[in-house]
């Protein structure tokens, strides 16, 4: 087979693969490898109603916590001048940022409305320059098929891929680099799409939320992270750091 050939073929799969997220197919998974399904019917009664396993004492103590941990947050956000360089917030960030309000601290944290305010239509612009020329498709590919492929909430594949691919095209500096797709993915559990690429835009192009080197084509971001969490925990969290 020569070059030229090679050179079709990988036009060719390429152009399948973008087609298959047109189609909005779950990243074309082998059999082997779709998620489990939920299983339901065994807590399914007579007349198809679902019993739901009564709640423990541990979950109602953790739902009050987390509403509890809401209620303050909102507050913070609604004084968020008062409150955004403040001692207070880095103590109630390492306290935890619960699933229920996880999205809004993000957005605000990030930036995301005052970005997405200054760059009208980028995403959109990013994403379909990214189905044209992007050189990155086959290991985004290959990485949303692997990327948290048993979460639940996880199921449809497609926004990762459009925002990755978008990524590439708004970084050529970084483009693709390992393990940006887990850290793509956990924004999309908590936030839409077009917010998810600029959350993950603002961690890596800030000097706060991205020490230098987490994103480099050479390097781990997941492993980067990793290293920056064994510096800084001793000093920060030192009764967590020794669990």
């Amino acid at each position: 087979m020569d070059r030229g050939e090679r050179m079709r073929i990988l036009v060719q799969e390429r152009e399948d693969i973008i087609m298959k997220y047109e189609k909005g197919h779950r990243a074309g998974l082998p059999a082997d490898m779709e998620p489990e399904p939920v299983e339901i019917h065994s807590r399914t009664d007579h007349f198809g109603i679902t019993e739901l396993p009564p709640v423990s004492s541990w979950e109602t103590k953790q739902i009050q916590e987390e509403l509890r941990s809401k209620i303050k947050w909102m507050e913070m956000l609604g004084e968020w001048e008062k409150y955004k360089n403040s001692e207070k917030l880095v103590r109630r960030v390492y306290k935890d940022i619960f699933m229920n309000i996880r999205g809004q601290v993000w957005s605000v944290l990030l930036n995301i409305d005052d970005t997405k305010g200054k760059n009208p239509s980028k995403y959109q612009l990013m994403k379909e320059k990214g189905k044209r020329s992007c050189q990155h498709v086959h290991q985004i590919d290959l990485n949303v098929r692997m990327t948290l492929r048993r979460h639940i909430l996880f199921s449809e594949q497609r926004e990762l891929f459009h925002v990755l691919l978008a990524y590439a095209e708004y970084n050529p500096e970084v483009g693709y680099c390992r393990d940006l797709s887990q850290v793509a993915a956990l924004f999309l559990l908590c936030l839409p799409e077009e917010d998810a690429f600029w959350a993950l835009a603002q961690l890596l192009a800030s000097e706060r939320h991205s020490p230098q080197g987490f994103h480099s084509p050479n390097g781990g971001t997941v492993q980067g992270l990793q290293d920056h969490q064994e510096h800084v925990a001793p000093s920060s969290q030192p009764k967590t750091m020794w669990h």
